[in-house]
């Protein structure tokens, strides 16, 4: 009886091995699509279920201090120097962009040095007219000089979309 050497299932196997794991001859891994990822898990941000802005302009209450994922066109772009040391201590710089998607459009904000958007692209890095993909957390404000409370979208995690 012919006994099996360990080393001749690694010598059928590299080839296997060698077909699913690497890249097809020519291309580079950098070629393959890539998800961002996001929070501390690094969660792909097209795992997270797109919201539709309507949905949450309907119903905001469902969605106080929840982070959710908006997609849509940038129809407008603001960027304010806010000089209240009060919010982190220095003066930075505010970025405001009007999202759209066929529901409806939101204001959502980039609060620059002194915000939380955890991805390398900033929202004054981009254009109107631009398709974004980003996570934003949901908060309603009650003010004492406002009669309603406002809604306010705060960018955690910004990218453009992969259409």
């Amino acid at each position: 009886m012919k006994s099996f050497h360990p080393m001749a299932s690694l010598l059928i196997l590299t080839p296997l091995m060698t077909l699913f794991a690497c890249p097809q001859p020519g291309a580079r891994s950098d070629d393959f699509p890539r998800s961002s990822r996001v929070g501390p898990w690094q969660i792909p941000l097209v795992s997270y279920e797109r919201l539709p802005i309507g949905t949450l302009l309907a119903h905001p209450d469902r969605y106080h201090m929840r982070e959710i994922r908006l997609t849509g066109a940038v129809t407008a772009i603001r960027t304010e120097t806010i000089t209240d040391r009060r919010t982190c201590g220095r003066a930075y710089e505010r970025t405001t962009l009007i999202v759209e998607d066929d529901s409806g459009k939101i204001e959502v904000v980039d609060q620059g040095a002194c915000g939380r958007n955890l991805s390398p692209l900033r929202a004054p890095m981009v254009a109107v007219g631009q398709r974004v993909d980003l996570m934003a957390l949901i908060v309603i404000a009650t003010n004492a000089d406002l009669s309603e409370p406002s809604l306010e979208v705060v960018i955690r995690f910004l990218d453009l979309a992969q259409n």
